[in-house]
């Protein structure tokens, strides 16, 4: 797919690359907007992220390596 202005993020990425002044803080949302409208462009859509598994709990009688 060329890059091109006819959707709104492409746009905005060519823009920001165009402006002498540019926010590089602003590269990562405008980079992801842009990936995002890609994909969604070929029927494509960004999974969520998992979730991480609760961490186990810590016996209470255990002493820290080192310690005891």
């Amino acid at each position: 797919m060329p890059l091109n202005g006819h959707k709104p993020a492409a746009r905005a990425f060519i823009e920001w690359h165009r402006d002498p002044g540019r926010d590089p803080d602003a590269l990562p949302q405008l980079f992801e907007d842009w990936e995002t409208e890609v994909m969604h462009a070929h029927g494509w859509a960004r999974a969520t992220e998992p979730e991480a598994p609760p961490s186990p709990q810590v016996h209470p009688g255990l002493v820290p390596r080192g310690h005891g």
